[in-house]
């Protein structure tokens, strides 16, 4: 599973390495060229930032794009004939898109970070020390951060697997005719059926109001309790497990 992931990871570097690169070489341009032309380095700065926020989704895209390839495209042969697990590659997919993500996550966020730190940017917008950090999470409340990052996980677990499921499904044979289309149909009829069933719990009333107040007595966070997260968590865990049924139904076809 680590050579699969490993491979998966540098393959989509050595095809989209742009990705990264061209915000970040804007950005240094802009910085470098302000003290020549200041028009033109503001320019280049500000295409720099718009480049790393349309990257981040255009990254998404081509990790999504990049999967969908491996095992259903060009590629599927030989990703499916690899004498390796069905769970493994189940779990090998799930750690790519994990991984991705948390690579970009952090990538976007330092260069913004640096961006509204940077003496060269208005003087920087961000002075907060440990001391001022460690009042606002008094402020916030440790169980109140425990909770959001619960419930952030859940979701992003949540959406992965369900990338992955409409990725697999749309791209088996009854579907493959569609080419990429197929993942399309199927993330779209997955969204219409969660939909419906959370219309339903909705109007049967299982929802639990979950309010979290900061210290102060301030709401912090308002949204649906356990009514919408036991689903979620039951749906996770049939998407994996239809994911491992269908790597292992291919395997066994082949």
């Amino acid at each position: 599973m680590g050579k699969l992931l490993g491979h998966q990871i540098r393959n989509h570097f050595r095809n989209n390495w742009f990705i990264p690169v061209l915000p970040v070489a804007l950005i240094l341009f802009g910085v470098l060229f302000s003290n020549v032309n200041n028009k033109i380095g503001v320019s280049a700065v500000a295409i720099g930032m718009m480049a790393l926020m349309f990257g981040y989704f255009a990254a998404a895209i081509t990790v999504i794009v990049g999967d969908y390839n491996m095992f259903f495209g060009d590629s599927a042969l030989f990703y499916e004939s690899t004498p390796i697990s069905p769970s493994a590659k189940t779990f090998s997919r799930f750690l790519y898109y994990l991984i991705m993500f948390i690579i970009y996550s952090i990538y976007v966020g330092l260069i913004c970070f640096l961006f509204m730190t940077a003496p060269s940017v208005d003087g920087g917008v961000i002075y907060m020390s440990w001391a001022d950090i460690s009042k606002a999470i008094n402020e916030v409340g440790v169980r109140n951060i425990l909770i959001g990052v619960a419930w952030v996980l859940i979701a992003l677990f949540n959406n992965i697997i369900s990338i992955i499921f409409a990725v697999t499904l749309g791209g088996g044979k009854k579907l493959r005719r569609f080419g990429l289309g197929g993942p399309v149909l199927v993330y779209i009829g997955l969204g219409i059926i969660e939909g419906a069933v959370i219309y339903i719990l909705d109007k049967f009333d299982l929802f639990t109001n979950m309010e979290l107040f900061l210290n102060n007595g301030d709401v912090f966070m308002r949204g649906m309790g356990i009514g919408i997260l036991i689903p979620t968590l039951i749906e996770t865990i049939a998407l994996f497990v239809a994911v491992y049924y269908m790597h292992k139904k291919r395997i066994s076809v082949s």
